[in-house]
């Protein structure tokens, strides 16, 4: 794992991970860290470990921004056509959706005013209901960009948040901000850096908005419920294994593990001849098999795109934020 890593404690479906390639940068983030090395970790040290703290060699190289996963990503993941995001600045001005605020203004300490509303629509495969991109004006991504990163995303997949909410990248634009790309699946939101809108990071962070919602053993769709990572089912199948997907699920938590194992199921689905032709050369690829199988056995079809004719439901796709008028200060 060529990154350093830094996590927030889970709840239901948020997980938060970083890669900060810079190590002058890193060095000015007071929770990043250089991962230990193997054994990554263990129970004895940190409860939330997988059991034995041991991961997947070699790595399957899908963490880092182009990386091989990255790079496949990119190409296999096709843009679904959506029409160019429609700003609300005219329509809907001094508003914002409520977990924008919430988590973005108050908990990160975003300015308001430097953010602009979008909505997205994905004409192609998911033209139930629009999407919701909260934008910085500091972002060195356009919406645009933005929207197409989000739009490799399968339907099926993407339907589990509704909101994006993108920062900007300096350490000077938001002090107070060390975090990197996260998810909060309760409140179906994906934010973060701009820097982190790529493929293989969105599809973990969504694949914790997954993991509560499509994936939950008593979510009431559209809304979240626990977290499938938490379940028994997923540990025992984790611990059979006695093996994480990467240093970084093996470091944090089975809720990062499973996130980790998103892109391997995806990749699995897309990748010409599977997860095995992806990972040749990796003898020991047998190790993950039965995460692999409970992965696929309760959201399996939302990754290899069959569920709902490979577009995103009315019935699960995750509701439109309400609403809030911005507060003056």
């Amino acid at each position: 794992m060529k990154g350093i890593i830094f996590a927030l404690a889970a709840t239901q479906g948020l997980g938060v991970l970083a890669w900060q390639p810079n190590p002058a940068a890193a060095k000015s983030r007071l929770r990043a860290r250089e991962p230990p090395p193997y054994p990554i970790c263990s129970p004895a040290t940190n409860p939330e470990c997988i059991a034995g703290g041991k991961y997947l060699i070699p790595d399957l190289e899908t963490s880092d921004e182009n990386s091989k996963g990255d790079k496949a990503l990119k190409t296999l993941l096709k843009v679904g056509t959506h029409r160019p995001p429609v700003s609300w600045e005219k329509e809907a001005a001094g508003q914002m959706p409520e977990p924008c605020y919430r988590r973005g203004v108050v908990q990160d300490g975003w300015k308001a005013a430097d953010f602009i509303i979008y909505n997205v629509t994905y004409d192609s495969d998911c033209d139930v209901a629009p999407f919701v991109i909260c934008w910085n004006k500091l972002s060195p991504k356009s919406v645009e960009t933005i929207a197409q990163e989000i739009g490799r995303l399968p339907a099926t997949i993407r339907q589990a948040a509704s909101a994006y909410m993108v920062y900007g990248d300096k350490d000077e634009d938001n002090p107070a901000y060390d975090g990197f790309i996260g998810a909060y699946a309760e409140d179906g939101l994906i934010l973060g850096r701009a820097s982190g809108y790529f493929p293989v990071a969105l599809v973990h962070e969504i694949t914790h908005c997954v993991d509560s919602t499509l994936a939950s053993p008593d979510a009431v769709h559209p809304r979240s419920g626990s977290a499938f990572s938490q379940s028994s089912a997923w540990k025992a199948a984790v611990d059979k294994d006695g093996f994480a997907i990467t240093p970084h699920g093996a470091n944090k938590s089975y809720t990062e593990d499973f996130g980790d194992v998103g892109r391997a199921v995806l990749l699995d689905a897309v990748f010409e001849g599977g997860l095995a032709a992806y990972a040749k050369g990796n003898t020991n690829l047998t190790q993950i098999d039965n995460q692999l199988n409970a992965f696929k056995s309760v959201a399996g079809e939302y990754y290899n795109g069959k569920a709902g004719g490979g577009k995103c439901s009315a019935q699960l796709k995750f509701p439109f934020p309400a609403l809030l008028t911005i507060p003056k200060t």
